[in-house]
């Protein structure tokens, strides 16, 4: 795969020792992120000249990674819409699982109060 122009560092590198400083096998990470292993497998090998959005958005979320990050490796458009809620606020701040579902109930509340339609 071409570096494309970014740090030394490759996707697939990039991935895999992400993988393995969240103490993931490929099947795990497979089962969580919902991308086969078989894609994962050759995406860490750089294999792959360009993958998936998809891909990278479910694996990047997965790994609590910044997905920007992983297009920009890929040489991909970096997406421009807004990250859902509980990736951002744990990117973000550091939150425990609690605390995100405690803040996803709390703007629950908040936009029914004010009759808001927005999904979070």
């Amino acid at each position: 795969m071409n570096n494309k122009g970014q740090a030394s560092e490759t996707l697939g590198q990039w991935l895999r020792a992400a993988r393995e400083r969240a103490g993931f096998g490929t099947y795990h990470l497979s089962k969580i992120s919902g991308v086969s292993r078989s894609a994962i497998v050759r995406l860490e090998a750089d294999e792959v000249d360009e993958p998936l959005p998809d891909h990278l958005v479910k694996l990047t979320d997965a790994l609590e990674l910044n997905a920007t990050d992983a297009f920009l490796k890929a040489g991909l458009p970096i997406p421009t819409e807004l990250p859902s809620l509980e990736p951002y606020l744990r990117t973000k701040y550091d939150l425990p699982p609690e605390a995100l579902a405690e803040a996803r109930k709390s703007l629950e509340q908040i936009l029914e109060k004010y009759d808001k339609d927005a999904e979070t």
